[in-house]
């Protein structure tokens, strides 16, 4: 059976331990791409119909509105199925101790019975924090698998902690 990376990345303006710089390609993208090029697992994006904004601060404005609001975004496109998949690594940055909820609904349109979720975030400081547990609630027939958390200033230089993780 085959291997997927489902990810949400941001570019834009980002968190770098204590400084905000605007990048081009997102921390958990990074990362995504990694995996991918380690399992040999396909790639797919997850992204909002209506995106954040660019700037950071108001990013995170509107991911905390969405979030208190138990909100699910829109999304550009969701694969047809995901029945030749058995191994999901499932990405997301850490937004407010969860995940964006663009991922919940990516999660919630597919039934994960049978199948292994290898969840890994990056952040900033907060870790995976209750992303394990959140997934678990969502895809209740798959086995969540433990996660990693990457610190996301520092993915450039995740590889080897990556591939340890996914022998693990």
């Amino acid at each position: 059976m085959a291997k997927l990376v489902a990810y949400y990345s941001r570019a834009d303006e980002n968190y770098f331990g204590g400084q905000l710089r605007y990048i081009e390609v997102g921390n958990t993208e990074k990362a995504a791409k990694m995996i991918a090029e380690q399992t040999g697992a396909d790639l797919f994006k997850i992204e909002q119909k209506t995106p954040y904004a660019k700037d950071y601060n108001t990013c995170i404005a509107q991911a905390k509105k969405d979030l208190q609001a138990k909100a699910r975004p829109e999304l550009v496109n969701l694969p047809e199925n995901l029945d030749k998949y058995d191994e999901i690594y499932l990405g997301y940055p850490n937004y407010w101790g969860t995940m964006p909820m663009a991922v919940y609904t990516f999660l919630e349109h597919f039934d994960f019975s049978g199948k292994k979720i290898h969840p890994f975030c990056t952040h900033e400081g907060s870790r995976l924090s209750r992303t394990e547990q959140d997934i678990k609630n969502v895809t209740r027939n798959a086995t969540v698998k433990r996660g990693l958390a990457i610190h996301g200033s520092s993915v450039d230089g995740a590889r080897a902690a990556i591939k340890k993780w996914i022998v693990a």
